[in-house]
């Protein structure tokens, strides 16, 4: 099916299935474990990647994608009969991908690619790409539904936690030291994305009461049954990741909820076994 309008984001969205589904062109970043170099979604699975974490002697290192990966895309997308193309990316507070697109987009048709820094991640972005799709085939215009996109933005929200910090802190997102002490003293963080950054919203003992907390949390910032969005992410934890979902559908009742596995960008910081809820309320 080609479509009329194209949507375009990164592997960082962590969308799988619902990518081709709702007609959104997915660009990989790179995953590099020592010198094997892998597409994300591309060459490595979510499976291969988390298998991979398990048994290398290297940690993976992630890449954004090139101008001219960007470039090719876009211009795919135009050459298809594309009139326009919308592209969605990670907030630019935490990869450069936003700016790769940004630069291919002025060398390639800039009245006809629109850019977003979207100021989120994972199930945040899938979200926006999901529901800018909804718009444009309800009829909106691509102007419209960027508008709609930018009102939506500041009211993303996402939480997670993970069962220890050791992948968070070999990947420079926090302090080697920090990291080490959580996992002394058992300390499960619950992590927020504010303002397009990965910061702490609270520390618990143990992981199931994390769970329990972020579940709360979420519920409690959602006024209205039956009006939000709402994902759940996970990384190899797919029992968890229903568990999460079902308490969200009694809690709130949202208008939509989808479920996203943490693939290899995010997963490189995140580890096996997070759960999070995302939500536009």
């Amino acid at each position: 099916m080609s479509w009329r309008y194209a949507i375009v984001t990164d592997s960082t969205a962590d969308m799988g299935p619902l990518a081709a589904a709702n007609g959104v062109t997915v660009v990989p970043l790179t995953i590099r474990f020592g010198n094997e170099e892998f597409r994300d979604g591309v060459d490595l699975s979510s499976e291969q990647f988390y298998a991979k974490l398990e048994t290398s002697p290297q940690p993976p290192i992630t890449a954004q994608p090139t101008p001219a990966a960007f470039e090719a895309a876009y211009r795919r997308l135009l050459d298809e009969g594309a009139e326009h193309v919308l592209s969605l990316h990670v907030s630019s507070s935490l990869s450069g991908t936003y700016n790769s697109a940004a630069l291919a987009a002025s060398t390639v048709d800039p009245a006809r690619i629109s850019v977003l820094d979207t100021r989120s991640v994972s199930a945040g972005l899938a979200m926006l790409a999901i529901g800018a799709r909804k718009l444009l085939d309800s009829g909106a215009s691509p102007a419209e539904v960027l508008n709609a996109l930018r009102g939506d933005i500041p009211h993303v929200e996402l939480f997670a936690t993970i069962p220890n910090l050791t992948y968070l802190a070999r990947g420079g997102r926090i302090g080697g030291l920090r990291g080490m002490l959580g996992n002394v003293l058992k300390i499960v963080p619950i992590l927020k994305v504010e303002d397009g950054v990965v910061a702490e919203q609270a520390k618990v003992r143990t992981f199931n009461r994390a769970v329990d907390q972020l579940v709360e949390t979420a519920i409690k910032r959602i006024p209205a049954k039956g009006s939000a969005r709402v994902a759940v992410l996970h990384s190899v934890a797919p029992d968890l990741a229903a568990s999460v979902g079902e308490r969200m559908r009694s809690g709130v009742a949202p208008s939509s909820l989808i479920t996203c596995e943490i693939g290899p960008t995010v997963g490189t910081h995140a580890g096996p076994g997070a759960v999070g809820v995302c939500f536009i309320p």
